[in-house]
C-alpha cells in the first residue's frame, strides 16, 4: 500500500506539471466503478493522457482545471487497489493516513470525518512535498471502499489558494460514490 500510495502522489505531480472558478456542478461522472461531480472549470483527463504522463496503472481516472495557474494545473486522480480482505471506509482511511505521515514534509491541516454513501471515512487535508524538485502542495484525500476494493480520492492545490478554489476542489471529492446515480 505504501508503495502505491507514494506513486499515486507522485502522479499527481506529474499531472500537475504538463485557475480558478466557483464551484458548480456541471457533468456527473460515472466510470463503471466511481461517481463524481466535476465543477465547472474541470475537465477530465483522457486515458491516453494519463498513458502519456506516465501515471501509476492503479490511476482509473484524473480531473483537472481547465486553465493552468503558475504553469500547474490543479488536479484529482482517482485510484483503486486490490484488497487482502473486506474493510470499511473508515479503517482503509486510517491505514493511508498512518502511510501518508511518513511523507517528506507532512503536516495535517485537518481531518474531517465525512459520509460517503451512507458509510463514515475521513477527509484528509494535509500539506507535503514527496518529490524534493517540486514545491509543497496541499493534498486533499478521500478513501472508499467496495468489498476488497480501496479507492483513493487525491486533489492537489497550490499552498495557497482562494477559499472558493479549496471549497470546489472538496465538493468535488464529497461528490464521490462507488453507486452509479
Amino acid at each position: 500500500m505504501k508503495k502505491r500510495t507514494i506513486a499515486v502522489i507522485s502522479a499527481l505531480f506529474l499531472l500537475s506539471a504538463c485557475s480558478g472558478s466557483e464551484s458548480k456542478c456541471k457533468d456527473n461522472i460515472w466510470t463503471g466503478d466511481i461517481g463524481i461531480c466535476i465543477s465547472d472549470g474541470w475537465e477530465q483527463v483522457s486515458d491516453a493522457k494519463l498513458q502519456e504522463e506516465g501515471v501509476p496503472e492503479e490511476t482509473i481516472a484524473a480531473f483537472q482545471m481547465t486553465e493552468k495557474r503558475a504553469g500547474q494545473r490543479d488536479n484529482i486522480v482517482i485510484s483503486r487497489e486490490g484488497l487482502p480482505t473486506s474493510a470499511s471506509a473508515l479503517a482503509y482511511s486510517e491505514a493511508n493516513m498512518k502511510i501518508i505521515e511518513a511523507t517528506p514534509q507532512y503536516t495535517v491541516i485537518e481531518k474531517r470525518e465525512v459520509e460517503i454513501d451512507g458509510n463514515e471515512t475521513i477527509l484528509h487535508i494535509f500539506s507535503a512535498r514527496p518529490i524534493a524538485d517540486l514545491p509543497a502542495r496541499r493534498f486533499y484525500q478521500l478513501h472508499l471502499t467496495k468489498r476488497t476494493t480501496g479507492y483513493v480520492f487525491t486533489g492537489t492545490l497550490p499552498f495557497s489558494v482562494e477559499d472558493f478554489i479549496e471549497d470546489g476542489l472538496i465538493d468535488m471529492l464529497l461528490s464521490a460514490s462507488l453507486q452509479e446515480k
